[in-house]
């Protein structure tokens, strides 16, 4: 599985940013949460399935095993979602990554 990095923000609110459009019954790559120091990151996901499903994976795996795809996942707290929606996870993770149930979605994660 592929993992990516967040964009660092330009503007007005410090932070980073991805978005991404994921295919029908695809996991998206595994999207590296910078670390941010003793208290962890903040990190808000936003997924917009439109007339499709999805989820939120997260990990609090050690780093090289999210890059040796072998990080233990877990499915955010709200399950599949069939409507735009966003939550904040309260804990420092090492990394999250969205999951088509069905049909094409598009996710935001910001940091």
């Amino acid at each position: 599985m592929a993992t990516v990095n967040l964009t660092k923000r330009q503007g007005r609110m410090p932070g980073y940013e991805y978005s991404a459009q994921i295919l029908d019954g695809v996991t998206g790559p595994s999207i590296i949460v910078p670390p941010t120091g003793s208290e962890g990151a903040r990190v808000t996901c936003t997924i917009i399935p439109g007339a499709s499903t999805g989820k939120f994976q997260f990990t609090t795996s050690p780093d090289a095993d999210v890059l040796a795809d072998t990080a233990i996942w877990q499915d955010w707290p709200n399950g599949n979602t069939t409507s735009t929606f966003s939550d904040s996870l309260l804990a420092p993770v090492t990394a999250v990554r969205g999951v088509s149930v069905s049909g094409n979605i598009d996710i935001e994660v910001l940091v």
